[in-house]
């Protein structure tokens, strides 16, 4: 009995010491400080605005879709001396402000109004139905125009944001979902993949309309940052293959061979998600990641390039249009791996025809494709200023009154003459026949 009394002693005053002195712990002074009790308060009731009143059909409107901004389920509107008819407006404005604006066609699923009293004095019962939270209504981005619009969309699409709302005050005919596509083809140094998107206005019509965007992305945002990284690297490497070639067509020529010879690839059927990336990191080649890479690889070194979208043999395919000196040919580099190329071929538009290619060529620049890379075999009458030609040819094109030749190779009424390297009856220049 004493030992338990003893012992309960002691733990009394332990109890007491922690207490009164505080608590070592280890080599630290940790102080006990005891709770007081606040006492409570009740908080100030907030003083509610008094409902709005409307005296005309213009302060009807104006008070409903504030309660629709403000995100009010259940409000009152009150009537004073209403100037027009009362019983026609109500409805009306109640479906302007769900169907027709553009923030109640987007926020609302469903509003009701209910009059009581009369118009000179009486009250509004308004209810309304959200299928957006007050959040998602707070985060609209309102801009001027699709300009506008398109900016912001490159903001999201660059910080691999999951969605987008905006709001157009001029809203054009812009399809940005093709917007978007284009633009991650088209700069694979700055947007990685192809996000899916889901894409909605509100409403289907009118000057400013509600744009909505949700974007999927098939990795998070730190890896498709880590992988956007792999790709930026492999371009800045093809950047400093051709620095220092200040010759366009052989900076082309190193671009291509860049992208054919450095790297094997297994041929995919499937369209990429991350084109570059699939290309430049995992080996899978693809027409449109070989046409999104060398664009971006022409761009940093001064080569007019733009990325042609059409069919060959039937299936869809994608290519390359660049342009040397003032002229245009189309590259296909997934046709030279196809066909183990070591050099890049300039096609020109009758050998893509006659290979099956397909494409809207109303798109293409004015200045018009040549014929053929170099100068034709069988060319068409000569101007009246010719251009030298790098092989003259054999015959002479018949004219509408041709007149009787006993050499082919020399014409019977000479021109000015040109220097020749392939002639079998040539005169030097005092006109003497050698």
């Amino acid at each position: 009995m004493k030992r338990i009394l003893t012992i309960a002693l002691i733990l009394c005053l332990l109890l007491n010491g922690l207490t009164a002195c505080g608590l070592w712990v280890g080599d630290e002074y940790r102080s006990v400080t005891p709770h007081s009790e606040e006492p409570y308060t009740e908080p100030e009731p907030t003083e509610e605005a008094p409902p709005p009143t409307v005296h005309n059909r213009t302060e009807l409107r104006s008070a409903v879709l504030s309660m629709i901004a403000d995100w009010t389920e259940h409000s009152v509107i009150l009537v004073e001396n209403y100037n027009g008819d009362l019983a026609a407006d109500l409805p009306d404005t109640v479906q302007y402000a769900t169907k027709e604006d553009p923030v109640g066609a987007y926020a609302v699923d469903f509003a009701d109004a209910e009059l009581t009293g009369d118009a000179l004095s009486g009250s509004i019962a308004l209810n309304i139905v959200f299928r957006r939270s007050a959040a998602e209504i707070d985060a609209i981005v309102t801009v001027n125009n699709d300009d506008g619009a398109c900016g912001k969309i490159l903001d999201v699409l660059t910080n691999y944001s999951p969605a987008l709302t905006l709001r157009i005050r001029t809203y054009g005919e812009t399809d940005f979902v093709a917007f978007i596509r284009n633009y991650c083809i088209e700069h694979p140094e700055q947007m990685l993949a192809l996000p899916e998107l889901v894409a909605q206005i509100y409403p289907e019509t009118g000057v400013t309309r509600i744009f909505e965007l949700h974007f999927l992305y098939p990795d998070s945002r730190e890896e498709m940052r880590v992988k956007q990284d792999a790709v930026n690297t492999v371009l800045a490497s093809a950047s400093n293959y051709v620095r220092n070639r200040t010759d366009a067509a052989e900076r082309v020529d190193r671009l291509c061979r860049f992208l054919t010879t450095r790297f094997s690839y297994t041929v995919s059927e499937d369209e990429p998600v991350t084109p570059a990336y699939s290309l430049l990191c995992e080996g899978k080649a693809h027409s449109l990641s070989l046409a999104s890479v060398f664009l971006a690889e022409c761009r940093e070194a001064e080569i007019g390039c733009r990325i042609i979208q059409g069919e060959r043999n039937g299936a869809a395919h994608y290519w390359n249009m660049i342009c040397l000196d003032g002229q245009y040919y189309y590259v296909d580099l997934m046709r030279a791996i196809e066909q183990n190329a070591l050099d890049p071929v300039l096609l020109t538009t009758q050998e893509l025809e006659a290979a099956g290619y397909v494409w809207d060529r109303s798109e293409l620049p004015d200045t018009p494709l040549p014929t053929e890379p170099t100068v034709p075999t069988e060319p068409t009458e000569p101007t009246e200023q010719p251009t030298v030609p790098t092989v003259k040819p054999t015959a002479k094109p018949s004219s509408e009154e041709p007149t009787e030749q006993t050499e082919p190779t020399e014409p019977t009424e000479p021109t000015e003459p040109t220097e020749q390297t392939d002639a079998t009856d040539a005169t030097d220049a005092t006109g003497s026949k050698r």
